[in-house]
């Protein structure tokens, strides 16, 4: 039986449970909140997150993985905190997201493949805690050089471990297709990536060519974004792929990133409306009227996220 690592520690994959593909804890711009402490009140923050999470357990989620990195300001010690106080196992991310450290951007993929694989076997924060997914990150611009250089760093890294690599892609461009062309150009085994923010197109055969090659695809982003698939939609588009045979290549998620409260008089409330429970409560009591069996929603929940993060 695998092992798999938690902001908690390590657990056997078969304590994974239910499990969300792509969410994040709290969110900010990397640095600031360090920089700035007065700007935010993090008692406030933590009562909420933990207030959340602990719904999302009586709920019955089980487990999350966070995809937050440094430069989305990863702060795994609090994410340890939130984590034992509300039973919900987490498992947090290295990498990079879109906002690159201008420190990385000359840098050799081999020497950026080494700080993640750092992270892996060394650990992150206080407590060494040890990442258990890669993240990766493409929108609207493409992969930029500069991010092809995390690509393949994350492709050297998932090599080297095993750990395996989750992405954000902007799917209305079939961005999630030149992120497969670099990681198979690096020899990754696809079965050790899932391709994010899938849900975003309506798109089925840009979809299956994905899974075609062997990948995991993340179904997030319940309820939906403007200007892109509401929740309807994006179930109408998970039944579809269901329906041409790729259940065990699926997974659930939000992408709820909430920001930490702002301290009294600094700023709005920045809190999102989305929880770590519309998919439970609203998608898929939808998916299983429209026939989807329980057998193939625990592959989505439970089978195929556990198989993703144990290899």
């Amino acid at each position: 039986m695998a092992t798999i690592q938690t902001a908690t520690g390590p657990i056997d994959e078969e304590r994974l449970g239910f499990t969300l593909s792509h969410e994040h804890i709290i969110v900010g711009s990397a640095g600031v909140r360090e920089a700035y402490p007065f700007l935010f009140d993090m008692t406030r923050t933590r009562e909420r997150v933990i207030r959340e999470l602990s719904e999302a357990k009586a709920g019955g989620v089980d487990t999350i993985i966070d995809a937050t990195t440094m430069d989305l300001s990863r702060d795994v010690d609090f994410v340890a905190e939130v984590s034992r106080a509300s039973g919900v196992q987490v498992v947090v991310a290295t990498g990079l997201w879109r906002d690159i450290p201008r420190f990385f951007w000359e840098r050799d993929p081999g020497f950026i493949a080494e700080v993640f694989i750092h992270e892996i076997q060394d650990g992150i924060g206080g407590d060494r805690i040890r990442a258990g997914v890669i993240k990766v990150a493409n929108d609207q611009e493409g992969v930029t050089p500069q991010a092809e250089r995390v690509l393949r760093a994350a492709a050297r890294a998932c090599k080297a471990t095993g750990v395996p690599i989750t992405t954000h892609q902007w799917a209305p461009a079939q961005v999630g297709r030149r992120q497969m062309e670099i990681f198979l150009d690096e020899g990754v085994d696809p079965g050790r990536v899932c391709i994010g923010h899938s849900a975003d197109t309506t798109d089925v055969d840009y979809l299956e060519g994905l899974l075609r090659e062997g990948v995991y695809l993340s179904m997030d982003r319940y309820p939906g974004r403007p200007d892109l698939p509401d929740w309807p939609e994006r179930n109408a588009t998970v039944k579809a792929l269901i329906d041409r045979g790729w259940a065990d290549r699926l997974m659930l998620g939000h992408d709820y990133a909430p920001a930490p409260y702002p301290a009294d008089g600094l700023g709005p409330d920045t809190e999102s409306p989305t929880r770590y429970l519309f998919v439970s409560t609203t998608a898929l009591p939808s998916l299983r009227a429209e026939g989807v069996d329980e057998g193939t929603i625990r592959k989505m929940t439970v089978d195929n996220p556990r198989r993703y993060l144990a290899g």
